[in-house]
C-alpha cells in the first residue's frame, strides 16, 4: 500500500536513528500507476514479504519431462505447454500463511535444524508431548500443533511450523490417497494409472496437472494418468468473462430451469475444447432449433405409426434405395462416433450425429419417404409402409443409444416411446449398437452424394430463375461423363421427384454442370396449380390442428378455368389431401375453415372450404 510505505519513509519518531529520521525521502510527487486490488471486492492489496517453504525441483526436471511425454494430451498443445513449464520451473512454493489447510509436517528448531516427518507412525514415535490431544483427530490445526518432538541436533523441544500446505499438494496426491495406495497396494495397482483426468487448462499446467505429475514422479516414477483432457473457459455471449459483479453471470440452476439440461450438454459437447466457449440464452436457442429437427423426426414417427405396428425383430430386408442408404449412413455414423468417443473426441462425435439427423435423416431421407408412411388398403403399399416403419424405427432407436451419453433425458424419452415389451427398462441399460452386424454400402453413399449434389445445383438454379419447386419442369440435363448414377432408375427417380422434373438426360455438350428446361407448357402450368392447391389444403389442415388420419370434406370456388383443373385432377387431389369427396360449397354444413388463395393463372383467386 503506497500510503503505508510513504508514512514509514517520512516517520520522525524515536524508533528511527536521529541522523536518518525523515531523511529517507527527497520529494513526494503524485504518480499514476497500476496497483493490485482484490478481484472480488476491489480492496487495495498489500505486498507482504515473508519467509516460505519450497521443494527443490532441479533433480525432478528430467523425470517430469519423460513422464509428460507418456501421456495422451487433449488438446495436443497441452504437452508442449507442460514441457515449457517444466523447462522453466523454479522451486515449488508449498507453504501458506493460513489456519485451515493440510498442515506441513515440518519441525524447525531455533538452532536452525529442521526435519520433515514422513508418516503418522513416525510422528507418534518421535512425539514427546501432545500426542494424546492429536490422536483420533485429522492432521489439521489445532490438534496437530499440540504435538512436539525433540531436536536431533540440540535436543531442545521443537514445535511444528505454523504454516499449512498449498492446496495443490493435497490435490496432487489424489491418484494415491483415493485408491488406497498405502493401505491396499494390490487394489491400487488395479486402477493406476487412471484412464482420464479432466480440468479447465488455464493455469492447470502449473497447478493441478503439475502437482499430479510431481507426486507420481517422486512416488512411482511414472505418469499417474493415461490421458489429460483440458478445456478452455466459458465466457458470456459477447466473449467477456462472467462475473457476478459485472451482472453477466448465468447460474446453473437458472439456466437449467429456463432452457433444460440436455440442450446445455449438447452445446458444450459440440464445442471445441481448445477454444473459449461463449455461453448465453440466444446461443442455446440456436442449439435447441437444431435439436428440434430430431424431435420433429421422432414426433413424425410416433404420429404416423401406432405402437402395435412397431417391429419386434428388425431384419432390415428392405430393397428401397433410401432405406438401404440411411441404414448404411447410420452404420458409418455409429463406427465414427464409437471411434471418436474411445479417443475422447466428444465434439467430433456430437457434430457428426447432428449432421446426420439434420442433413441425412430429416432433410433427405424423411422428406423423400413421407408418403410411404401413409396408411393404405393396397397390399403393395402396405408392404412398402412396413419397410419404411422398420427402417425409421431402427434408425431412431440407434440414434437414441448413441446420444444417450450426451443427452440422457431426451434419449430416455425417445426410448420409452420406442420400447417394446421385451426390451430393457431404460436406454441406459441397453448395449451400445453392435457394429459387426451393421450393413454399410460406401458405393451407394457415394452415388447418393452425387444425387444430392445435382439436386443442390438444380435447386439453386430454380431459385435464381424464380421458379418455385411446385412448378413441374420438362427436363433436367446433367453434364458428367463419369457419373455413377447413369442407368440407375431408382436414383434417377429420386432426382425427378426432388426437382419436380419429368425427364433426366445426360448431355456432356451443355456449358454448366446442370441445365434446366424452363419452357413451361400449359399442361405443366396446370400441374403446378394442382400442386399449389394441395399445398394450400395441407396448410389449412395444419391450421385446423387435424391429425394425419383425419379425413375432410372440401369444396372449391373460383373461376371456371380453376374449377376445370380441379375436376380433371380430382383423384390426385383427394388422395393427397385425405378428403372423402369434393363437395359443392352449398353441401358443406356446420363449422368449417375458409381460406382464399391467389393462383398463378390469370391472377385468379381460389376459395377453399374445409370441414372435418
Amino acid at each position: 500500500n503506497p500510503k503505508i510505505i510513504l508514512d514509514y519513509l517520512t516517520r520522525k519518531d524515536a524508533e528511527i536513528d536521529t541522523e536518518k529520521r525523515g531523511n529517507w525521502v527527497f520529494k513526494i510527487l503524485p504518480y499514476k500507476h497500476k496497483y493490485p486490488t482484490c478481484w472480488r471486492c476491489k480492496t487495495e492489496l498489500v505486498w507482504r514479504v515473508v519467509d516460505e517453504w519450497y521443494i527443490s525441483m532441479d533433480k525432478l526436471r528430467k523425470p517430469l519431462e519423460n513422464i509428460v511425454k507418456e501421456i495422451n494430451w487433449i488438446p495436443a498443445f497441452g504437452k508442449e505447454r507442460e514441457l515449457d513449464w517444466i523447462k522453466n520451473m523454479h522451486d515449488w512454493l508449498i507453504s501458506k500463511k493460513r489456519y485451515w489447510g493440510l498442515t506441513l509436517p515440518i519441525y524447525e528448531c531455533e538452532c536452525g535444524h529442521f526435519e520433515v516427518i514422513g508418516s503418522k507412525e513416525e510422528l507418534k514415535k518421535r512425539a514427546i508431548e501432545g500426542w494424546e490431544q492429536f490422536d483420533g483427530n485429522s492432521p489439521h490445526r489445532p490438534w496437530v500443533d499440540a504435538v512436539k518432538i525433540k531436536c536431533k541436533k540440540c535436543k531442545k523441544t521443537v514445535d511444528r511450523i505454523k504454516d499449512v500446505g498449498s492446496p495443490w499438494l493435497d490435490a496432487g496426491i489424489v491418484p494415491f490417497s483415493t485408491i488406497q495406495y498405502f493401505s491396499d497396494k494390490k487394489y491400487w495397482k488395479k486402477w493406476f494409472p487412471v484412464d482420464l483426468i479432466s480440468e479447465s487448462f488455464p493455469g492447470q499446467f502449473k497447478n493441478w496437472f503439475y502437482s499430479l505429475l510431481v507426486m507420481s514422479a517422486v512416488l512411482e516414477e511414472t505418469a499417474p494418468m493415461k490421458t489429460i483432457f483440458g478445456y478452455a473457459s466459458v465466457r458470456d455471449e459477447k466473449g467477456e468473462e462472467m462475473h457476478k459483479s459485472k451482472g453477466n453471470a448465468i447460474w446453473f440452476d437458472e439456466a437449467v430451469e429456463k432452457i433444460g439440461a440436455d440442450p446445455i450438454r449438447w452445446f458444450y459437447m459440440r464445442s471445441n475444447p481448445a477454444e473459449n466457449v461463449n455461453f448465453g440464452y440466444l446461443l442455446i436457442d440456436e442449439i435447441k432449433r437444431k435439436l428440434l429437427t430430431l424431435q420433429n423426426v421422432y414426433t413424425f414417427f410416433t404420429t404416423y405409426v401406432d405402437k402395435k405396428d412397431y417391429p419386434i425383430d428388425v431384419k432390415l430386408t428392405s430393397e428401397n434405395i433410401l432405406d438401404k442408404w440411411i441404414v448404411s449412413k447410420l452404420g458409418h455414423l455409429i463406427l465414427l462416433v464409437e471411434f471418436n468417443l474411445d479417443k475422447y473426441g466428444v465434439a467430433k462425435s456430437t457434430l457428426a450425429i447432428e449432421d446426420f439427423f439434420i442433413n441425412d435423416l430429416s432433410i433427405w431421407y424423411l422428406r423423400r419417404s413421407r408418403k410411404r408412411f401413409h396408411p393404405s388398403v393396397d397390399a403393395k403399399e402396405q408392404a412398402k409402409r412396413k419397410e419404411a416403419i422398420e427402417t425409421l424405427y431402427y434408425v431412431l432407436l440407434n440414434i437414441a443409444k448413441i446420444i444417450a451419453p450426451i443427452m440422457p433425458f431426451f434419449a430416455e424419452q425417445m426410448y420409452q416411446s420406442l420400447k417394446t415389451e421385451k426390451m430393457p427398462e431404460s436406454i441406459h441399460l441397453c448395449d451400445w449398437p453392435k457394429t459387426k452386424i451393421i450393413n454399410t454400402d460406401l458405393e451407394l453413399e457415394q452415388k447418393m452424394d452425387e444425387v444430392r449434389n445435382i439436386v443442390a445445383l438444380a435447386l439453386a438454379d430454380r431459385s435464381a430463375k424464380a421458379i418455385k419447386i411446385r412448378q413441374p419442369l420438362a427436363k433436367l440435363s446433367i453434364k458428367n461423363k463419369k457419373s455413377k448414377i447413369k442407368g440407375n432408375e431408382e436414383l434417377i427417380n429420386l432426382i425427378k421427384d426432388e426437382l419436380n422434373v419429368k425427364e433426366i438426360v445426360f448431355n456432356d455438350k451443355i456449358k454448366e454442370d446442370i441445365e434446366l428446361d424452363i419452357n413451361i407448357t400449359e399442361e405443366l402450368k396446370e400441374e403446378g396449380i394442382v400442386r399449389d392447391i394441395i399445398r394450400f389444403v395441407q396448410d389449412m389442415r395444419k391450421e385446423a390442428e387435424l391429425k394425419p388420419s383425419d379425413e375432410i370434406l372440401i369444396s372449391f370456388s373460383g373461376s371456371q378455368k380453376i374449377i376445370k383443373i380441379v375436376e380433371n385432377k380430382k383423384d390426385l387431389i383427394l388422395k393427397d389431401i385425405k378428403a372423402k369427396m369434393l363437395s359443392n360449397e352449398k353441401e358443406i354444413n356446420g363449422k368449417f375453415l375458409e381460406k382464399e388463395f391467389s393462383v398463378d393463372i390469370e391472377k385468379s383467386l381460389i376459395k377453399i372450404h374445409l370441414v372435418k
